[in-house]
């Protein structure tokens, strides 16, 4: 797992040199999280490079990574299925690649798929002893129930996780703390979310990791809007937005456009919600993300129903849309969100307030208990 460099193979002269540099460039720029750029660098590397090699693979499962990360998410599972089909599939790239895929299957919607291959991920690292890679996997299966509204398996999955990195240091722990930093967020235990997502951001500032900087900024960004500190919401969001910009990330940018719209939505400031969150929309769409676009929706909604006091016919279809793709995608936690804001701006029919209580207590959040006593805007977490 990781950031392994490997061996450029040794053939003569300038051709040598030539992919010696190209392979340098390709790594520089991965580890710095310019993931386009690092995976047309990787693109032009394996077209050089003879196929089969270890280096080949190599920039193959890296490339297949920045496509990932860059949005890309049916080219890099595409792309991960070949290295799984190219060699035998307990080959170390083989089972990198299995997370892969699951990772760009679990924005898709595609949560049990993700769900099955990393399990069998999850074997194979065990079978090897692979202490970097189960605590990777352990993180991957986290947060895809994260995704699908379990929190507690979730909780298991990730504290297990973080304890055999405190066990083995491998690797590093940002992406840890990110994950159980959004958890806790979702769960309502706001505070400890804070303290997640700044045990993060000190790590990735020390290891000049972009990306992690940019994501963590977002997470204490997030947690400051659930406890109403604006001052600290709006400079960490202009943190992450700015790291975010910098390299050309785009899914994590949206979700963090779409904090930035709550957070103005919260604070009454009508007129600075809808550039953000029509920016975030364009990506979600872009990148066929619907968790997102659900979050959108349910912003939206009550952005009209403030504004007007009612949600226009064209909305309402949106809403419709959203709550269909919660069920079929599995977004439990989304699922009732919608439920809630559906009920409040009337859209939905109304619902017993207990049985959505016990809803989200099923899911493993106790952040709903404070809700019945809040008007909209409803401060989603």
């Amino acid at each position: 797992m990781g950031h392994d460099q490997g061996n450029v193979p040794l053939m003569p002269g300038r051709a040598r040199v030539h992919l010696s540099q190209l392979a340098a460039a390709a790594d520089r720029a991965y580890r710095e999280s310019r993931y386009e750029e690092a995976a047309r660098l990787y693109a032009r590397l394996v077209r050089q490079l003879p196929p089969g090699s270890k280096e080949w693979y190599r920039c193959q499962l890296h490339r297949a990574h920045c496509l990932r990360l860059a949005g890309s998410f049916r080219q890099a599972a595409h792309l991960y299925r070949m290295l799984q089909r190219s060699t035998d599939g307990r080959a170390p790239h083989a089972v990198d690649a299995l997370v892969g895929e699951a990772l760009a299957l679990r924005v898709q919607g595609q949560l049990r798929r993700a769900y099955s291959l990393l399990h069998q991920a999850l074997a194979v690292y065990r079978s090897r002893g692979d202490t970097e890679g189960i605590i990777h996997t352990l993180w991957a299966i986290g947060t895809t129930l994260r995704f699908a509204g379990d929190f507690r398996q979730a909780t298991a999955h990730l504290l297990d996780a973080l304890r055999l990195w405190r066990q083995y240091r491998q690797g590093s722990p940002t992406y840890l703390y990110c994950a159980l930093g959004g958890l806790s967020r979702m769960q309502g235990a706001v505070q400890r979310s804070l303290r997640y997502y700044q045990r993060a951001h000190a790590y990735a500032l020390a290891e000049e990791d972009t990306f992690g900087i940019a994501y963590s900024a977002c997470g204490i960004a997030n947690a400051h809007r659930m406890l109403g500190n604006w001052d600290a919401t709006h400079h960490y969001f202009a943190i992450a937005r700015a790291h975010y910009e910098h390299i050309g990330e785009q899914l994590s940018y949206a979700y963090t456009l779409w904090g930035e719209a709550m957070a103005y939505l919260i604070q009454q400031r009508w007129h600075e919600v809808a550039q953000p969150l029509h920016e975030a929309e364009h990506i979600f769409q872009r990148l066929g993300d619907r968790r997102g676009l659900v979050y959108v929706v349910l912003a939206r909604s009550q952005l009209a129903f403030l504004q007007t006091g009612t949600v226009p016919c064209a909305l309402r279809q949106q809403f419709s849309t959203a709550a269909r793709w919660a069920q079929r995608y599995g977004y439990r936690f989304e699922a009732l969100h919608l439920r809630l804001v559906g009920m409040l701006t009337g859209i939905a029919p109304q619902t017993s307030l207990a049985e959505l209580k016990r809803a989200y207590q099923m899911c493993g959040s106790v952040w709903f208990r404070a809700v019945p006593l809040t008007p909209l805007p409803v401060n989603l977490p």
